[in-house]
């Protein structure tokens, strides 16, 4: 299938994409992913915030709400694999609606939970459309987006969650001492709305389209491969998913147990903790932008490590901090730091597979780098529990500046390259 669909490729035709300015299309499917990422990061961000009542309500410890944390994400990827598997067999748009719609139906139902038992299993529902969403929109984005521009789109699409991460904790702040934490989760459900401008707003993706309409030129079927990627591309499969592991690691580890470790461990407060993480998410926004607009000028083999290098030093220093005010700024410089190189890292493993199997092969290793990077709030639980988290922060710390190595030796340059769209083809 793949030498066919090789040969077939130039008798196909190149995709009529823009390379180097933005159009209509392309600008509205970003503006939807973007919020598409908002909204599923205001659902996961309410366990992190309301962490501290639910210990204190429920009666539980910190490694019970790590282990809920932890168990969810490994049923969400249910999701992260076979959301971007549909993708490819039904495109990108119908997936992408379901996804939405899933999420904030079982984000509603989570504001019900009577305990971490109930907690658990609505969470874990959430988590598989939330874990699809997230791999099928930076597909969307990535082939969309200008060439010349596209590090800085799939920078600005995961700005949705620094946007969503605000978003919740300025809501915590009116509507938790007014209704309680079960309201945070109520409000979860709005996100249905958004179906309704990808139904007007959006049509399928151009390249998928490319390539269905090669394919039944050829008289070849779509067909579920799970091992397509692994046997076609390994290497980049490998980088891929250790691409994921490492940012997802540090990622879920500092926001999961931040809220905790400033609100408790540093006896910072609720509503202090909560103004803290809103500021630091609000200027994450630029970071995301700015990390991605330096990608695509520079190349992600400089940018990427400039960024996790200084972001490791201050995680690990930032433990030892107990004065209020230099908590605030190394916690600003460091979640700038991370969250920066989040959006063009991770979508870097987009242009690494044609749109043939983008979705399987961006699902696949997205599901490997994410089963071992849900392990961070257990691991950072168990620590906490036994010793505290600033304790747990070298190990955040040691998997963000493996990413430096990764990008600066191992992972091949795609900075400003078409696409490509078969696989078997080489990028330009």
């Amino acid at each position: 299938m793949a030498s066919q669909m090789a040969m077939a490729a130039p008798a196909a035709g190149s995709v009529a994409l823009p390379t180097d300015r933005w159009n209509r299309y392309s600008a509205t499917v970003l503006a939807i992913c973007i919020l598409g990422w908002a909204f599923d990061i205001y659902e996961q961000t309410i366990l992190q915030l309301v962490t501290p009542l639910l210990i204190e309500e429920w009666k539980i410890t910190p490694a019970v709400i790590g282990n809920v944390t932890t168990v969810a994400r490994w049923i969400g990827l249910i999701g992260t694999f076979v959301f971007p598997v549909l993708a490819d067999l039904y495109g990108r748009k119908p997936i992408l609606i379901l996804a939405i719609l899933g999420y904030s139906i079982f984000s509603g139902l989570t504001g019900f939970a009577t305990g971490w038992v109930s907690l658990l299993i609505f969470t874990a529902l959430t988590r598989i459309a939330l874990s699809g969403e997230n791999p099928v929109g930076m597909i969307m984005v990535s082939e969309t987006a200008p060439t010349k521009w596209r590090a800085t789109a799939l920078g600005g699409l995961v700005g949705g969650y620094p946007l969503g991460y605000m978003l919740c904790s300025g809501i915590a702040l009116i509507v938790v001492p007014l209704w309680g934490w079960r309201a945070l989760y109520w409000i979860g459900v709005l996100p249905a709305l958004l179906v309704l401008w990808v139904r007007i707003g959006v049509k399928e993706s151009p390249r998928y389209e490319h390539v269905t309409a090669a394919m039944l030129r050829e008289g070849l079927k779509k067909r579920f491969d799970i091992w397509s990627p692994v046997r076609e591309y390994p290497r980049d499969m490998l980088i891929a998913s250790l691409v994921y592991f490492f940012y997802l690691f540090t990622w879920i580890g500092w926001s999961a147990w931040m809220p905790q470790f400033l609100a408790r461990e540093k006896h910072l407060g609720f509503q202090t903790t909560a103004g803290y993480l809103t500021i630091w998410m609000f200027v994450a926004i630029f970071a995301y932008w700015i990390c991605g607009w330096l990608s695509d000028k520079y190349g992600r083999r400089y940018v990427i490590p400039a960024f996790v290098i200084p972001a490791a030093i201050l995680l690990v220093a930032i433990g030892h901090l107990d004065d209020p005010m230099a908590l605030f700024w190394a916690g600003l410089a460091t979640n700038f730091l991370i969250t920066g190189s989040f959006g063009s890292g991770l979508g870097y493993t987009t242009e690494l597979f044609p749109t043939q199997i983008r979705g399987t092969a961006v699902g696949a290793s997205f599901a490997f780098g994410s089963a071992a990077g849900a392990t961070a709030p257990a691991i950072i639980g168990w620590i906490a529990t036994t010793h505290s988290i600033a304790a747990g922060l070298p190990l955040l710390a040691l998997s963000f500046f493996l990413l430096a190595p990764l990008f600066y030796f191992a992972a091949r340059d795609t900075t400003r390259k078409e696409l490509t769209d078969f696989v078997g083809e080489k990028l330009a």
